[in-house]
């Protein structure tokens, strides 16, 4: 079904029904196949692809009987469609996202939730229980209600991808898009320690795939990549886990 498909109005009504189980919940209810099910069909393909965009000739927007997006579709751990997490003090991170009333990068994938939650515990007992006035681990845009393409990045389409805010030594965060401005890692409030610490919790994750930053120091250490952009910021990226079924 889908793009090309039979589109029998069970297997629609079905697939459309399992979407919005998994979080697609602005699909309607109708057993018709119709363009926005065909968007989200494509936008699930490209996470469970592992893709950073939705627009790749892999996501087709077709599900054919025991294929890739069908299994995908009936595995314990497909991947849902949420608002990440808002974390706090006791978590170890912080969701500067949520609190900008003014963007919508508040969306992802549970594989990435769940990521950002790991991270934050993992930062929080290795490091902050040692300096409790460092800076949390800031994160910011992931992705758009719906996913898709964003004006803003030139990836961050399939809840795969997260902006983090740079630590400073003042116990605050930033960047130079954000409520800091010139905070990025030639800044003298720059926290180099702190900023370790975040890319090695992260690096820890099990769907952690790369993270891009243009610090020379924690590039050697082989902690991040560098890329044109990203000295302000930290941005991570994630894997698809192996389905698991019943």
């Amino acid at each position: 079904m889908g793009r090309g498909g039979a589109n029998r109005p069970a297997d629609v009504g079905a697939v459309k029904q399992r979407l919005r189980e998994l979080g697609f919940a602005w699909l309607d209810e109708a057993a018709t196949m119709d363009e926005a099910t065909i968007v989200a069909i494509r936008l699930f393909q490209a996470i469970k692809n592992g893709l950073q965009r939705v627009e790749h000739p892999q996501n087709d927007g077709r599900i054919d009987p025991g294929g890739s997006t069908h299994r995908w579709l009936e595995a314990l751990n497909a991947p849902r469609w949420q608002v990440m997490p808002r974390g706090g003090r006791e978590a170890g991170f912080l969701n500067f996202e949520l609190l900008d009333e003014a963007d919508q990068h508040d969306y992802g994938t549970s594989w990435m939730a769940e990521t950002i939650i790991a991270a934050g515990a993992a930062y929080r007992d290795a490091y902050l229980a040692v300096h409790p006035q460092a800076a949390l681990l800031g994160t910011n845009d992931v992705s758009l209600p719906r996913g898709g393409n964003t004006p803003d990045h030139s990836t961050h389409e399939t809840g795969l991808d997260c902006d983090c805010r740079l630590p400073r030594t003042d116990g605050t965060s930033g960047g130079i898009s954000w409520n800091r401005p010139g905070t990025n890692q030639r800044h003298p409030l720059y926290d180099r320690e702190a900023a370790r610490a975040m890319l090695r919790a992260l690096q820890q994750q099990p769907l952690w795939r790369r993270t891009l930053f243009n610090d020379p120091v924690l590039i050697a250490e082989g902690l991040c990549r560098a890329a044109p952009g990203h000295d302000d910021h930290i941005h991570f990226e994630i894997r698809p886990p192996a389905p698991v079924f019943g």
